[in-house]
């Protein structure tokens, strides 16, 4: 028999599960894509029991392609901020899961921040209104959708994050996240892990529907239909945070997915952050320390390289890194103060701009523009975005940041080195690149008393670093270059642009 445990990384682009033997080495996976669709512009949705279903088939599917495998054990990686409604007594779904990137509840933050307890929500949770955080999701979905009113009205009602729904439906009823978790949805109190009743009724939300916070590692393991207990669950990327062994205060690392987040581990202590960082928990594990993070959010990174792909201008993401190569801008410093560039901002802006009706620009093209530079450009916009974040934590830090990176697009050398040259520092690359899932896997061996938080730490190997190559002389200008480049484009933020046409209209009917 060979005990292995399970790492499920339910992600924005797939459900994908992880089997690690004792040792900590990945021995099968299994994935399956999730589709995601797009009703209205800025709404970014998928179909809940598609969600768990596919929990089920990659955990089944990864256990049965190692013969004789024993599961001993799982652990649950979720998605953050995406939240759903759910029927309380059934598991089933009453709504769609409204994803993270989702902006639709942009008018539930304006008249949230149009009352007197805005401040007192941004203090007690250290989050700034927006809605990339969960809890205007909430007060959107018990506004405008009768199925969700219904079932809070008779007490049926169960909503918040995804990982509720996930234990709800696997672990025969339990309605239960972890604080990790709810440090995203701008409900939780960052200094008590316990979620507020006055920042729930400053979003028109009963704090009774929602669930338990619990701790990341339970005490006591979920029995659960897969064929193993429960013995933790984190939200992505602190899960991804303890793989990368970032267990120290200062230790930073950046996933690259769907988008990149880029974290910080800052010790025992909450941590109200500026800069346009925010404040996350990071895990609680039985015996260790409490841990508190910062964070800055890239929204778009993989979806940029998939757009460029989609529109037919690349084969796939390797494609992509190899026309950006090419570019001749890549090896040219004057070309590339010229070069069009590309803010990738396709659901707004996070840190440090923080610009939630933002969209996607493309400036500076010519008609000898070709799908090189454009190439190029996508790939920069990346980096130049995760490099203002690592600006900020530096900021915050007062040094600079000792970085590590992961996540598919992580592989994409291209992007790295130019990643390494924008931030002007080495980046060590993680071997494993799916360390959400393997944090996950981990967070339930430590559970099980199998492993300690140092163990899993010590998992992470790091054989390639890229060292920067470009001159300080060329990164300072290149990097101001962006930063006017982003200034400049406020105005063209769909509101900020229909608000100039309102005002021609009323000029010229005047």
């Amino acid at each position: 028999m060979t005990r292995v445990w399970a790492g499920i990384d339910q992600g924005t682009t797939s459900t994908r599960t992880n089997l690690y033997d004792d040792a900590g080495n990945c021995v099968a996976t299994a994935r399956k894509r999730s589709h995601t669709a797009h009703p209205l512009p800025g709404w970014d949705e998928q179909d809940g029991d598609a969600l768990v279903n596919a929990i089920e088939e990659t955990v089944r599917e990864a256990v049965a392609s190692v013969p004789g495998a024993e599961l001993a054990g799982i652990g649950l990686a979720n998605q953050g901020e995406s939240v759903i409604a759910f029927n309380r007594l059934t598991g089933a779904p009453l709504s769609k899961a409204i994803l993270w990137s989702d902006r639709r509840a942009g008018t539930i933050v304006d008249r949230v921040a149009d009352t007197p307890a805005a401040a007192g929500v941004e203090e007690v949770t250290g989050l700034r209104l927006d809605p990339y955080y969960s809890a205007a999701r909430i007060a959107w979905a018990l506004l405008n959708l009768p199925e969700v009113a219904a079932a809070a009205a008779d007490g049926t009602l169960a909503i918040g994050t995804l990982d509720t729904f996930f234990i709800h439906r696997l672990a025969y009823g339990a309605y239960v996240t972890d604080p990790s978790t709810g440090s995203r949805t701008q409900l939780m109190a960052l200094d008590d892990l316990r979620f507020d009743p006055e920042c729930a009724a400053a979003f028109g939300i009963d704090a009774a529907l929602l669930p338990e916070i619990v701790d990341t590692v339970f005490t006591e393991p979920l029995p659960t239909i897969l064929g193993a207990p429960l013995y933790a669950s984190a939200t992505d990327q602190l899960a991804a945070l303890a793989a990368l062994g970032a267990i120290s205060p200062g230790d930073t690392k950046m996933t690259y997915g769907t988008g990149c987040f880029i974290d910080t581990n800052v010790g025992a202590q909450p941590c109200r952050p500026g800069h346009g960082l925010m404040p996350t928990y990071a895990w609680t594990i039985p015996g260790e320390p409490k841990a508190w993070a910062i964070e800055g959010g890239v929204f778009s990174a993989g979806t940029a390289v998939d757009w460029f792909v989609g529109l037919g201008l690349a084969e796939n993401a390797s494609h992509v890194a190899t026309l950006a190569a090419s570019c001749s801008a890549a090896e040219d410093f004057e070309l590339r103060m010229q070069h069009p560039v590309f803010l990738p901002s396709f659901t707004g802006i996070g840190a440090p701009w923080w610009r939630s009706d933002a969209a996607g620009v493309l400036a500076g093209l010519r008609a000898s523009s070709d799908r090189q530079d454009l190439a190029f450009a996508v790939l920069d916009g990346i980096a130049q975005r995760v490099a203002d974040v690592v600006d900020a934590v530096d900021a915050e830090l007062g040094m600079p940041a000792t970085l590590r990176a992961d996540g598919g697009l992580s592989v994409n050398r291209t992007l790295m080195q130019r990643q390494a040259d924008l931030c002007g520092r080495p980046i060590a690359i993680a071997d494993h690149h799916d360390n959400t899932a393997a944090g996950a896997a981990g967070l339930a061996a430590i559970g099980a008393g199998e492993l300690d938080l140092g163990g899993l730490a010590t998992r992470a190997r790091f054989s390639c670093t890229m060292e920067p190559t470009l001159p300080e002389e060329q990164r300072v200008p290149e990097r101001a270059r962006w930063r006017a480049f982003v200034e400049a484009s406020t105005s063209l933020d769909p509101p900020a642009l229909t608000e100039v046409a309102r005002r021609r209209t009323e000029e010229r009917n005047r």
